[in-house]
């Protein structure tokens, strides 16, 4: 039976799941679409390994060829989060991070990033902290929907946006 979700947040809790299933036996998660078209059926989909613009083009073409109604996009990432220190950023460190990346920031976090969005507008994001101890297996910490709590955060950039939204 193919699995139906009544909102993202049901759809980015199971691709956590089987994300759970995949980092176990492998270590690590390369990137991957989940899709559903308007007829119900799943695709899930890598993007090509070429130039990031191209490969967003492609994935949009795909998407509307195939009618997506949503997704979830999956991918390990370097977040720095200043949710729980309550500390701010300052500009020059901002443009540092901007220009030599997150991945020797002294407060990153390597995490699998979720974001799912839809033909209506709507989108969601969640993450699992990734923690790779020096002995042993990596392992996932519990999915967490950090930005459910904050008013008026929403998503952007290249890979936001992928769906043609309705009319309204």
């Amino acid at each position: 039976m193919t699995p139906t979700f009544p909102d993202l947040r049901a759809l980015i809790e199971f691709a956590s799941e089987q994300v759970e299933k995949l980092f176990r036996r492998q270590g690590v998660i390369y990137p991957m679409y989940h899709a559903v078209r308007t007829d119900g059926r799943h695709m899930v989909i890598s993007p090509p390994s070429t130039d990031k613009n191209l490969s967003v083009a492609l994935i949009k073409a795909a998407f509307e060829l195939h009618a997506i109604d949503h997704y979830v996009f999956c991918d390990e990432a370097w977040i720095v989060s200043t949710l729980q220190s309550h500390r701010t950023i300052t500009p020059s460190e901002m443009a540092r991070m901007q220009r030599e990346g997150l991945s020797n920031h002294p407060d990153r976090n390597e995490v699998v990033m979720f974001s799912a969005e839809n033909r209506r507008g709507e989108q969601i994001t969640a993450q699992r902290i990734i923690l790779r101890p020096e002995h042993g297996k990596a392992k996932l910490l519990p999915l967490d929907f950090v930005f459910d709590d904050l008013a008026d955060v929403r998503s952007e950039g290249r890979m936001i946006g992928l769906l043609q939204t309705e009319k309204k």
